[in-house]
């Protein structure tokens, strides 16, 4: 079995070795570079020793300067694409090494975009932002990956099967690292890679009728074919031929101006996504030729071949080399030959119609298993990072969670501090005491944490872990509201209210309440605390609530609700604090407000 540093030391090999091709490459890159400039003085050469009449020399050797000119143009090529290739490995197995290392939260994409303040959850346990779950896992290089990532992080899939075929997903292809790190090179090239794709979604997916016309395809092709004969008689001297030929051209550029609408409607969006295209071929061929042996991808793969049995990424090739053909729309004068005396555009809409009706509305299919495939390798770096953390255990029993030696997944091996913990069914609430810092928050957002990645199938930060599926919802950075007038008290009295309501429809949930009702007095904060309290337990849903209000630990032996007490503590030593972070049973005997007040020079108490 892997271990952490097993991990790092292979994304150390990985990243010399793709340095070291990187920088054999880049040499050959230059050498061919100044073989390319000898071969075209090369033909220079020739040519002036054919104009100063060696005609047969010059020639042969203008020849051979060609062809070598040309054969060091492909390997040159070549070269520049194994080159970035290299590069890329490279820059993916050095960030592999800072996620290790702690340093993710320098990544750029930290998906604040998606940050929710209504969310029952997410802001709470740090799911976006800096410093953020999605941060520390998000390897996606689509948008529809990214888009998968988020919503397995918001909104967890509640059925166990899928939760367990997601989990065999993820375990299959943590032994896939090189397929992997080539699917996010693949992915990671394309330009705006982030950008929705719906405006490509709605163009493969829209019909236009006119060119599907079978009477209007005759006309073009006839148009065209006459025009490219009558260019072709030899006998054009005739002017009668000359007045049909220019009748012909004219025809066709009337035509090409009135299309030209059309034709640019339809360029401006494959144009925009031409790089994208060539891309998800690449990705698609990738999954096709690859074995998979869980259902869940083998499902996904599956999905990719047609009732004809034609596989997607031959389909998407056939787009792409349609694109490549509209092209020539960069060169002008080209352009315009070819629309004058081919009626090019008209050829390239009737193909790109043919295109449309036979996969068009595929292409949403195909780019989907692509995003899929981006997520679950996403979530896969947890499981080839940390090899010693475990798969949670699905039950079907309702509102349970134990935990062993379960860690905080964000913070860093050396800084994690693990606890057990048991929530022994429906009505279950542990009472969290203990001074400041002490550790009562970061235990909530622990359990939170852990739940949420459970629920995408992925490992947990724990050597055992079983839970049952329920609705997380959190109370923990509630801020007052100027703009609506709605005091934190209030914003945090509305939040608990959520829950509430939550559980009147379905008490399969785990509320995490953190420092409950500190907005307000502590007569009225024990009262109203005591309240929810009773009330959440008597719903029979379970959770945890963290309180400096050590009086509520009498709600222990009140035996019509299920509180249990379990605290943190802290030791003196050289007049300083020192925290072990680990949770006991029983209410907190030592507080440490005073002695943090005098810490910090206020020492008038």
């Amino acid at each position: 079995m892997l271990n952490i540093f097993n991990a790092e030391h292979e994304y150390q090999i990985r990243e010399k070795r793709y340095s070291e091709q990187f920088n054999k490459e880049s040499r050959q890159y230059n050498i061919l570079s100044n073989l390319r400039v000898v071969a075209f003085l090369g033909i220079i050469f020739g040519a002036i020793l054919f104009y100063y009449e060696y005609r047969i020399s010059g020639s042969l050797f203008s020849i051979c300067a060609l062809v070598t000119f040309v054969i060091f143009i492909v390997q040159h090529e070549k070269v520049k694409n194994r080159k970035e290739l290299a590069f890329s490995l490279a820059r993916i197995n050095r960030q592999a090494i800072d996620r290790i290392n702690g340093k993710w939260v320098e990544f750029t994409d930290n998906g604040e975009e998606f940050f929710d303040q209504k969310h029952q959850y997410s802001v709470d346990l740090d799911i976006f932002g800096q410093a953020s779950l999605f941060q520390w896992i998000n390897n996606t290089v689509t948008f529809l990956g990214k888009k998968f990532l988020k919503n397995a992080l918001t909104e967890p899939e509640t059925d166990i099967l899928k939760i367990k075929e997601r989990q065999a997903a993820i375990n299959e292809l943590a032994g896939k690292l090189d397929w992997r790190q080539h699917f996010w090179v693949e992915g990671g090239s394309i330009k705006n890679g982030t950008n929705n794709p719906e405006a490509l979604f709605e163009w493969a997916e829209n019909e236009n009728h006119i060119f599907r016309l079978p009477w209007l395809i005759w006309v073009i092709r006839l148009i065209s074919l006459a025009t490219v004969v009558s260019l072709l008689l030899p006998f054009l001297k005739d002017i009668s031929f000359l007045y049909i030929t220019a009748i012909l051209l004219l025809t066709q550029l009337i035509l090409f101006i009135i299309g030209l609408r059309f034709y640019l409607n339809s360029y401006e969006v494959i144009d925009r996504h031409k790089d994208a295209i060539l891309a998800f071929q690449k990705l698609l061929t990738r999954i096709e030729r690859e074995n998979f042996e869980s259902k869940y991808l083998s499902e996904l793969k599956s999905s990719l071949i047609d009732s004809s049995g034609n596989y997607a990424s031959k389909q998407i090739n056939e787009l792409s080399l349609i694109v490549d053909m509209m092209s020539f729309k960069h060169s002008p004068l080209i352009y315009f030959i070819l629309n004058v005396i081919f009626l090019f555009d008209y050829n390239c809409m009737i193909e790109l119609e043919r295109w449309k009706k036979k996969s068009g509305c595929s292409l949403r299919t195909w780019l989907t298993v692509i995003g899929k495939f981006d997520e679950i390798s996403s979530l896969t770096t947890i499981r080839y990072d940390n090899p010693n953390w475990c798969i949670p255990g699905l039950t079907n029993s309702k509102n349970n969670l134990y935990a062993k030696n379960m860690g905080h997944p964000l913070l860093f091996s050396n800084a994690r501090v693990c606890n057990d913990l048991n929530i022994k069914g429906s009505g279950n609430v542990l009472l969290i005491t203990g001074s400041n810092m002490s550790g009562k928050s970061t235990l909530l957002r622990t359990v939170g944490l852990n739940l949420v990645l459970a629920y995408t199938g992925a490992p947990v930060c724990a050597s055992d872990f079983k839970c049952s599926i329920m609705d997380i919802y959190t109370s923990m950075r509630v801020n007052d509201n100027l703009e609506k007038k709605i005091s934190s008290f209030y914003a945090e009295l509305l939040r608990i209210r959520t829950i509430i309501q939550a559980a009147s429809r379905n008490n399969s949930i785990l509320f995490l309440l953190d420092e409950i009702f500190k907005g307000t007095n502590s007569k009225d904060r024990h009262i109203g605390a005591a309240a929810v309290i009773r009330k959440l337990s008597k719903m029979k849903t379970v959770g945890l609530v963290s309180t400096h209000d050590l009086e509520l630990g009498e709600l222990e032996i009140d035996k019509d609700i299920d509180v249990e007490n379990y605290h943190f503590s802290e030791n003196y030593l050289n007049n300083q604090i020192v925290f072990d972070y680990k949770l006991y049973s029983g209410v907190s005997k030592t507080t440490n407000a005073i002695y943090l007040m005098k810490m910090v020079g206020i020492d008038e108490l």
